[in-house]
């Protein structure tokens, strides 16, 4: 007889309104990003932001986190201002990785949204995948997860904070130079 199997516990879901609020948000920020809106895409952002991006760890069970002296090491590990900064640089124009144009297509999907301890914030995982395409031959995806906190904020729902997980712990890609 099969054993029923659980869904790891995260949280308690939210309701229809906020967990649509928070599609929506998601996938104007996918858009604002692809369309190269940096300013745009700045103001989504809280301004104690931690975006993270970790390299994964492919250790044995016995000496995952926790249970070894093995520390966890960042590909991103940014705030507000390093955001802010990343962002200005790529208004520049004088990027020469982006000239000709970069262009990049964003999805995300399978979307959840849980309750948190306190009221206006949310735990919300997703999963993306983000294509970038560089003249005829350049074209390299990322497929990925994330773990976001959104606040709900007079001005609408703001990122606190963003953890890119990658599966693959060697990245073949020219480079890292965009926002997940």
């Amino acid at each position: 007889m099969a054993r029923k199997q659980k869904i790891a516990p995260v949280g308690k879901d939210t309701d229809m309104q906020t967990a649509y609020r928070i599609e929506r948000f998601l996938a104007a920020e996918a858009r604002v990003l692809d369309e190269e809106r940096y300013d745009d895409w700045l103001t989504m952002l809280d301004e104690n932001i931690a975006y993270k991006m970790p390299i994964p760890m492919n250790t044995y069970r016995r000496n995952r986190l926790g249970k070894s002296s093995i520390c966890e090491t960042m590909i991103y590990d940014e705030n507000f201002e390093k955001l802010k900064q990343r962002a200005a640089r790529e208004d520049t124009g004088m990027v020469w990785l982006n000239d000709p144009a970069t262009h990049h297509v964003r999805t995300v999907t399978n979307i959840e949204s849980f309750c948190t301890e306190e009221a206006s914030v949310y735990d919300v995982r997703s999963k993306f995948t983000l294509l970038r395409a560089r003249r005829d031959k350049d074209h390299i995806s990322h497929t990925g997860t994330r773990k976001d906190l959104l606040r709900d904020t007079g001005d609408g729902l703001k990122l606190v904070a963003r953890t890119v997980f990658l599966p693959a712990r060697v990245i073949v890609d020219k480079n890292l130079n965009m926002f997940f």
